[in-house]
């Protein structure tokens, strides 16, 4: 008999492959086996080494619009963030860190935070505005506006990473592209990357909060 862990890491590993080799039908099929037991229990793999890899399911649940309902693409997404962030925060911290999976990490954080920037503007503005009331209309949309543009800061912090292990971003054409487009709209700072690492902190703090979990 199968346990939970090995449903579940068993249906990661078949929607990831089935999702890189365009078979929709069948990564979906994937997908709801995994959705379900985020239901049941979204900790379940958190203290394992399949936590990232659950986290790059969670974005292909999301891209193909698993779920009709935005509210849950938002809380998926945040489940995403915190898992990917999770597995590079295990990676980094080992005693040989391998530098190509938190490659694929990196990346894997920056497709996530460029295609879904919006899910966690609001996120982050409870944090830096948590006296502002939705009510004011206007002063509600300025502070998204603000929240909207630090979000490139988040992508550019983990080019930076990236940039200090593999030599052009490792030849990576979305990188590239990413990073020639957000470094010729923004000229970074070192006092802006330092920020950077505070705002990715403060994001997975902050979703750790709001999901009321105990993980710090």
């Amino acid at each position: 008999m199968t346990t939970p862990n090995e449903n579940i890491t068993q249906a990661i590993v078949s929607a990831i492959e089935f999702g890189q080799q365009g078979y929709i039908k069948a990564c979906k099929e994937q997908l709801r086996t995994i959705y379900a037991e985020l239901q049941n229990n979204p900790l379940l793999l958190w203290e394992t080494q399949w936590i990232d890899s659950l986290g790059k399911a969670v974005v292909f649940m999301i891209h193909l619009d698993l779920i009709d309902d935005e509210d849950k693409n938002i809380a998926l997404a945040h489940w995403a963030y915190l898992f990917i962030s999770k597995g590079i925060i295990n990676e980094a911290n080992s005693n040989e860190p391998d530098n190509e999976k938190l490659f694929q990490l990196r990346k894997e954080r920056i497709i996530l935070l460029k295609s879904f920037d919006d899910f966690f503007v609001d996120t982050l503005r409870s944090v830096y505005y948590p006296n502002s009331s939705d009510n004011d209309r206007d002063t509600y949309i300025e502070h998204r506006k603000i929240m909207l543009s630090r979000i490139p800061l988040l992508i550019l912090s983990d080019i930076y990473h990236i940039e200090q292990q593999y030599q052009n971003l490792n030849n990576d054409e979305y990188l590239l592209e990413i990073a020639n487009y957000l470094e010729q709209d923004l000229a970074i700072t070192v006092e802006e990357l330092k920020e950077a690492e505070l705002l990715h902190q403060v994001l997975y703090k902050q979703i750790i909060h709001q999901k009321n979990l105990f993980l710090l």
